[in-house]
């Protein structure tokens, strides 16, 4: 602050970075060796100016207006460095940007790296603000890699890889593997050179050196061939090998995350909780949440409206609701729009909201297909933890306290039978077609059986999740009972400091096993025949 007033502008070495003149510690190197003035005046280490008001100038030159804001991807070929310059090696990843695109952006570096061994999804800018938001762990940015071993992993060593390898830097911990999918090992199958490779997907939320192919190689499986597929919601398709692109505006904001959580213990008063609502297609997971989060005044995101709003768009442009590259192209014309009490209800399909046509039949009928697409799923996931992230949030869907939020300070499920499911459903009907609570009850059987045996993020009740019987209950007898659980546990949250939000945990607290952290492998299923499994599962 100066005379009260908050200090302007940027330091100079940050200036000089952003004109592409050289990076910040170079820069610092500039300014103490008396090369840079401003305003005719010697520049000084921190020094704030307002480049476009300042006269700045480098061994005596004007400083050059600073280029536009750069964003590219890139799909890195195997041998090429990723760096903005290595006398050592033959190719960097610079060396492939178009030099129209190098000239524009003045000087441009890799986010993160890929190793020289590796290819795929890779992206470059001129922001160094924008590139340190991605790589910085507390923002939740993962990274998916398609692994090529030259046989397959046996029990033991996917195990192994599950639950935790340990490293020099600590315990290095996969966010998901599984075996790739027919379709997935078919994009590949093109470009791959040798004998057949037996190919794995694996989810990285951790950033370390060569961290993929030395947690296969400590459990004896090295790394045939590792391609990066995917950061955050950003996929590798559509762009050739040594291809480069500009993001669209869109895709930058999706890879966007919000300000870090402060850290625990810090000033200021306790958040609310994070808290999951999970339940079968018409448990009243919405009308609760909803309802509990206005009482407790916590935000509320229905995640199932997410994948109506997908479906509603698949159906009105013909698209085939199993297609899942092209459900992947459909996404970026959503918008969530949360209304005027914060709750993420709300889908908007260019000027028009769609809402209200998100229950028809047609849309009942095809979602449990779209909501089956593993690429689908992991489209969204980041923009799910992203709304939890800071906190005071009631989230309801069908996998939140099982995948989406495993680590949500309050895990609840809601257990309706499927026969007071259908009765509800025809009396919302009423005076339709549609109406006929046999036949709802019918189509209802049909999406928990769909729901409950899919491979990726099966229906499930989380670990440690407070059923809610919802048969007997009045609406407002489990808004009521939803609000007392939320506030027990309010009371009882630790002193000093919250446990960290989305998969995080405690530096200083061992991970779980993966079957502890995710009960979908042996947790029993939600009966759609309507009978309940009876009591509380164990407080968390």
């Amino acid at each position: 602050m100066v005379d009260g007033l908050p200090v302007q502008g940027v330091r100079i070495q940050k200036a000089l970075a952003d004109a592409g003149v050289a990076s910040r510690r170079a820069a610092e190197t500039l300014v103490a060796d008396g090369r840079v003035t401003v305003n005719g005046l010697p520049a000084q280490i921190g020094q704030r100016v307002e480049p476009g008001r300042d006269r700045i100038a480098v061994d005596g030159r004007a400083l050059a207006a600073p280029p536009r804001r750069m964003y590219l991807a890139m799909n890195k070929p195997v041998g090429v460095t990723s760096t903005v310059s290595d006398r050592h090696a033959s190719e960097t990843v610079v060396g492939l940007v178009p030099d129209d695109l190098r000239q524009a952006a003045g000087r441009i570096y890799p986010v993160g790296r890929l190793d020289r061994d590796s290819e795929g999804l890779l992206l470059l800018t001129n922001d160094g603000e924008w590139a340190q938001r991605l790589l910085h762990p507390s923002y939740g940015v993962d990274r998916e890699y398609a692994v090529g071993l030259a046989a397959p992993l046996d029990a033991g060593q996917a195990r192994a890889l599950e639950v935790g390898v340990d490293m020099e830097e600590g315990r290095a911990r996969l966010l998901d593997l599984r075996p790739a999918s027919a379709a997935e090992v078919a994009r590949l199958r093109g470009t791959t050179v040798g004998p057949p490779l037996q190919w794995y997907r694996v989810v990285l939320g951790q950033g370390w050196r060569r961290q993929v192919r030395r947690m296969f190689a400590a459990v004896g499986a090295p790394v045939s061939r590792l391609v990066r597929v995917r950061i955050g919601p950003l996929r590798l398709a559509g762009l050739a090998l040594g291809d480069v692109r500009e993001l669209t505006a869109t895709e930058r904001r999706s890879l966007e995350g919000t300000a870090p959580s402060p850290a625990p213990g810090s000033a200021g008063p306790p958040r609310g909780l994070v808290v999951s609502l999970d339940g079968p297609g018409s448990s009243g997971k919405s009308s609760v949440g909803a309802g509990a989060a206005r009482e407790l005044g916590y935000r509320f995101c229905d995640t199932g409206v997410l994948y109506r709003g997908l479906t509603w768009l698949a159906l009105e442009r013909g698209v085939n609701p199993e297609d899942a590259d092209a459900l992947l192209a459909l996404i970026p014309e959503m918008v969530v729009v949360p209304d005027e009490t914060g709750h993420v209800r709300r889908i908007r399909v260019g000027e028009r909201d769609v809402t209200d046509e998100l229950q028809s039949p047609e849309v009942e009928g095809a979602v449990s297909l779209v909501a089956r697409q593993e690429p689908v799923r992991r489209a969204l996931l980041p923009l799910q933890r992203d709304l939890a992230r800071d906190g005071g949030i009631i989230m309801a869907g069908r996998d939140i306290g099982t995948v989406v939020l495993p680590d949500a300070d309050l895990k609840l499920y809601l257990d309706v039978s499927v026969e007071e499911r259908a009765r509800r459903r025809a009396a919302e009907r009423r005076g339709t077609r549609s109406a006929k609570a046999r036949e709802i009850e019918a189509e209802l059987r049909r999406r928990d059986e769909l729901d409950s045996t899919r491979t990726t993020a099966p229906l499930r009740i989380p670990e440690g999740a407070t059923l809610i019987g919802g048969d007997e209950n009045r609406f407002e007898d489990t808004v009521r009972e939803v609000v007392r659980l939320v506030r027990d546990r309010e009371a009882r949250r630790p002193r000093d400091g919250e446990r960290p939000r989305g998969g995080e945990r405690p530096r200083d607290e061992e991970p779980r096993p993966r079957d502890e952290k995710r009960p979908r492998v042996d947790q029993p299923r939600p009966r759609p025949t309507g009978k309940r499994p009876g009591g509380r599962a164990p407080a968390p």
